[in-house]
C-alpha cells in the first residue's frame, strides 16, 4: 500500500489541531471524497458536484493563467493512518479513496483532479475529529464565509480586463448616468454595493440585458441619452398621476420597467420616428398611466408588471 508524505506545519486554534501543507493535485484528487454517506467516492461527488463550475475549475488551470491559493479543508480518516513527525516536521499516510473527508473545497478538489496541469494545492488536515466534530466544522465554515458581493465583483471587473463586450457597454452607460447632473439616476445608482433606495450595478446590468438587442447598435452616449428620456417619463407620469417617484429605485419595479422600455420605444418611433425625447414619451405613456394603478407598480413579481403595463398599453390604442 502506498504512502505519502509531505512537510507541514503544526497549527492550533482552539480546542482544534491541523496542518498546514502543499499536496499534489492528482494525489488529492486520489484520495478525498465528499460524504461519510457514500462508499463511492466518485459517485459521491458527482451527486453533490455542480460539474460546470468545476469544469471552469478545471479551464482555469489549464489556461496557465490560473491560481488558486485558497486551501481544501479535510478531515483525516482512521484508514489513512496519518501520523506527523515531530523532528522532520512531515505528515504521512496511506494513499487511499477514502483517506480524507472534503470540509471545504470539493469544486476545487474536482477541478484539479479533471485538470490536464498538475499544480500543488494548499491544504489544511483536522486530525480526530469525531462525526459530529467534522459537521459542526463543516457547517461553521459554510455559514462563516461570505462571497464578494456581486456589485463590487462587476465593478473591479474593468481593472481585471474580464469585461466581456455586454458588461463593458453596461458599465459605461452606468457610469454616464451616474455622473450626469441631469439624468433622472443621477446620485441614485450604487456602483460597488446594493444600498437602500438606490439601483445597484448587478441590477442596472439585468435590467438593461433584457433589452439588449435594442440597445447594440448605439453608443453608450446615446443610450444614455435615450434611457434617460423614458426614464424621465416614467417619474414625471408617476408623479403626474399622484404617486412616489421612488418606487421606480425598487429592483423588481426598476427591471420591469425597463424591460418595458422597448414597448414604449416602438410606439414613439411609429408616431415620431427616432425621436426618443421625454416629450414623445410622455405622450405614448399618459394614456397607460390615466389608466393603471400604481401600486401594482411595486409589484413582488417583475413578469406581473409587465404583463400588466403591455395589457393596458394595447387596450388603450384609439384610431
Amino acid at each position: 500500500m502506498a504512502r505519502e508524505s509531505y512537510s507541514a506545519v503544526l497549527i492550533t486554534q482552539g480546542e482544534h489541531r491541523f496542518y498546514q501543507l502543499a499536496m499534489p493535485s492528482d494525489i488529492l484528487g486520489s484520495c478525498t471524497f465528499v460524504t461519510t454517506r457514500d462508499s463511492d467516492p466518485e459517485a459521491g461527488f458527482q451527486r453533490l458536484l455542480d460539474k460546470k463550475r468545476a469544469i471552469e475549475i478545471a479551464k482555469y488551470i489549464d489556461s496557465g493563467h490560473g491560481t488558486i491559493p485558497t486551501s481544501v479543508i479535510l478531515s483525516a480518516q482512521d484508514a489513512c493512518k496519518l501520523e506527523y513527525d515531530t523532528r522532520n516536521k512531515t505528515v504521512s499516510f496511506e494513499l487511499l479513496p477514502s483517506s480524507f473527508l472534503i470540509l471545504d473545497g470539493q469544486h476545487r478538489v474536482y477541478g484539479f483532479k479533471i485538470a490536464e496541469t498538475k499544480i500543488r494545492v494548499p491544504v489544511i488536515i483536522y486530525d480526530g475529529l469525531s462525526r459530529r466534530d467534522e459537521s459542526r466544522l463543516f457547517i461553521d465554515i459554510n455559514s462563516k464565509q461570505r462571497g464578494v458581493p456581486s456589485e463590487l465583483l462587476l465593478d473591479i471587473k474593468k481593472q481585471a480586463e474580464y469585461e466581456n463586450s455586454e458588461e463593458q457597454l453596461f458599465r459605461e452607460v452606468f457610469d454616464l448616468m451616474s455622473g450626469d447632473p441631469s439624468s433622472p439616476l443621477f446620485a441614485r445608482l450604487s456602483p460597488a454595493k446594493r444600498a437602500n433606495n438606490k439601483i445597484s450595478r448587478v441590477t442596472f446590468n439585468a435590467a438593461l440585458k433584457s433589452i439588449y438587442p435594442a440597445l447594440a447598435a448605439r453608443t453608450p452616449v446615446e443610450i444614455q441619452d435615450i434611457l434617460s428620456e423614458y426614464i424621465a417619463s416614467i417619474r414625471d407620469q408617476i408623479i403626474r398621476n399622484g404617486g412616489d417617484d421612488e418606487v421606480i429605485m425598487n429592483a423588481v419595479t426598476f427591471r420591469a420597467i425597463m424591460a418595458f422600455f422597448v414597448q414604449a420605444a416602438r410606439r414613439v418611433k411609429d408616431r415620431f420616428g427616432p425621436d426618443y425625447n421625454v416629450d414623445n414619451f410622455n405622450i405614448v405613456l399618459s394614456p397607460l398611466f390615466d389608466s393603471i394603478q400604481l401600486a401594482k407598480l411595486s409589484g413582488p413579481s417583475q413578469a406581473k408588471i409587465i404583463d400588466y403595463l403591455e395589457k393596458h398599453f394595447k387596450g388603450e390604442f384609439q384610431l
